[in-house]
């Protein structure tokens, strides 16, 4: 087993990779070098699988042929520096080769297919009196709840400016919702969504997610959304949003081994 860098992958090594799993997008984002992540395969000049873990939410995505205790191999290895998750399908016959999760078995909720252009307009217009929806520059971003966190998994200020972007609700000068996204990949880009606590239950990430989609759009790019079956609230926004497809998946997750 070799751990690698994207350079160092063969021109084969991204074809082992399924784009139809769940969160695939961020499994192509580490492969194409615009996100952080690990990469492990048998072999980086003529490999027959690869095991892809993305830096944010730790979740691996495998490729190719492995059986268990290669799988099991490999999440041992991964667990030695944090905890390791992955999302698949409910039906997905890989969850015979799994060991035993020893954090959680969690319901995640993934949509996609918003009609392009639609469904937006009255969350366009719906900016509550006194309030006011910017694009976030490099001061907003980094008074923001995530954005401080976003910009060092980006790798710093210029970074993320060149990758990512965001919109803000502001009153005041305060921010009241935020909505950023981050690099895509085939063709989709994730938005996420943060409401500050006394302003919930307003609309607020939905008029301001919505602004966010608008941008994303107009660059020809789709998005999907993705939540935890529990959150109703990040839900109702994609539903709201116009969201055809939902379709939910089982994330499995083991802890960090303790030294």
């Amino acid at each position: 087993m070799s751990e690698i860098d994207p350079s160092q992958m063969a021109p084969t090594f991204k074809a082992l990779f399924r784009t139809d799993e769940p969160q695939a997008k961020r499994c192509f984002t580490v492969l194409e070098g615009s996100t952080p992540g690990r990469i492990l395969t048998d072999d980086p000049t003529n490999p027959s699988w690869g095991v892809m873990q993305e830096g944010y939410d730790n979740c691996i995505y495998l490729g190719g042929v492995l059986d268990a205790p290669t799988i099991a191999g490999v999440i041992n290895h991964l667990r030695q520096d944090g905890d390791v998750h992955i999302g698949l399908w409910p039906d997905d016959p890989r969850f015979d080769l799994l060991p035993p999760p020893t954090r959680y078995g969690h319901w995640v909720l993934e949509f996609y297919d918003r009609p392009i252009g639609k469904g937006l307009d009255a969350y366009l217009d719906g900016v509550p009196d006194g309030c006011q929806v910017r694009r976030m520059d490099r001061d907003l971003i980094l008074l923001s709840e995530w954005g401080p966190g976003d910009v060092a998994y980006a790798g710093g200020i210029e970074a993320w400016e060149a990758t990512c972007f965001g919109y803000c609700l502001l009153r005041d000068n305060a921010i009241l919702a935020e909505a950023t996204v981050g690099p895509g990949a085939l063709g989709l880009r994730e938005p996420g969504v943060f409401t500050q606590e006394a302003h919930r239950g307003k609309g607020y990430g939905t008029i301001v997610t919505a602004h966010l989609i608008h941008a994303i759009e107009s660059l020809g790019d789709r998005t999907y959304w993705n939540c935890t079956q529990e959150n109703v609230a990040s839900a109702a926004i994609a539903r709201k949003l116009g969201y055809q497809v939902e379709k939910a998946y089982r994330l499995w997750g083991w802890k960090q081994e303790e030294h």
